[in-house]
């Protein structure tokens, strides 16, 4: 009986320490804007600040073939599946839809979501007019 004991305690106590995970989870980079130098041009780039951001968040399901084909965010057709109404709002930047749907804090998408600052950066981008540069 004794001995019975003794094992169910190790049994569980064993459970319980193999059931404790740890998820490494990296701390946000913070990537500041770009820097325009004060001379009123665009400071946010489609090609080299908002593209990037699309294929390293976006591509695994929103390409042709992928789980979510529509948008198509791959780097050849990304802006001109994006610069539509539908998707981008110039009049007001904050509802366009592929800022909202996956900010930090929106519960619209389940699956990866921008960071806070390519949250900014797309949002910049969109209020300097959603230019294809």
């Amino acid at each position: 009986m004794k001995k019975n004991k003794i094992f169910l305690i190790l049994a569980v106590v064993s459970f319980l320490v193999s059931a404790c995970v740890y998820d490494f989870v990296a701390p946000e980079v913070q990537q500041p804007l770009p820097d325009n130098g004060g001379n009123g041009e665009e400071t946010v780039s489609f090609a080299s600040d908002i593209a990037p951001i699309f294929e390293s968040k976006c591509t695994a399901c929103h390409k042709p073939g992928g789980l979510k084909p529509n948008p198509d965010l791959t780097s050849g057709t990304a802006y001109a599946t994006i610069a539509t109404a539908k998707y981008v709002n110039l009049a007001t930047p904050e509802e366009s839809m592929i800022y909202n749907y996956l900010t930090p804090t929106s519960g619209t998408h389940n699956q990866k979501k921008y960071t806070a600052a390519e949250a900014q950066l797309i949002l910049t981008w969109i209020q300097e007019g959603a230019k294809n540069n």
